[in-house]
């Protein structure tokens, strides 16, 4: 006789369902990356930019490889990279309008200035929650090895 306290099976306990994020998160991917690198490459072609500038756009790749590997599920590099490069990635993003030579203003008020920085951060957290996340050696792909 079966045991009427036991849990319940089911068939497709075991089976191996893939894992896939969402379609929002590679809505977010592409508009994030094309709005990026049109930003970065329009900031490239502007009077006074130097090595800090290239500096940010070689950042800004590799950022969005991790964000692709993420959003994607593909490995790039290692894990143990992507923590890392997400603290050098902000700190040197904080610091990089007093380290540029290209005035982000552009004739902006101090206070239309803060909201454009502020609006910029706050859509860029789920990038940056993206390469916390894919920086977990628990998380996907890598647990997938």
């Amino acid at each position: 006789m079966e045991n009427p306290y036991a849990p319940p099976k089911s068939e497709i306990e075991g089976a191996d369902v893939p894992f896939k994020r969402s379609i929002w998160w590679k809505i977010y991917f592409w508009i994030i990356t094309v709005l990026s690198f049109l930003g970065m490459t329009s900031l490239l072609s502007m009077e006074g930019s130097g090595i800090v500038d290239y500096v940010q756009f070689i950042l800004l790749a590799f950022a969005s490889a991790g964000l692709f590997g993420f959003v994607y599920l593909k490995k790039i590099f290692i894990p143990g990279f992507w923590i890392p490069f997400l603290a050098f990635y902000l700190i040197y993003g904080f610091a990089y309008e007093s380290l540029s030579d290209i005035d982000m203003r552009q004739g902006m008020t101090d206070a239309e200035y803060l909201v454009g920085m502020a609006i910029g951060y706050i859509i860029s957290l789920p990038a940056y929650y993206g390469l916390f996340k894919y920086g977990n050696k628990k998380g996907q792909p890598w647990s997938q090895a």
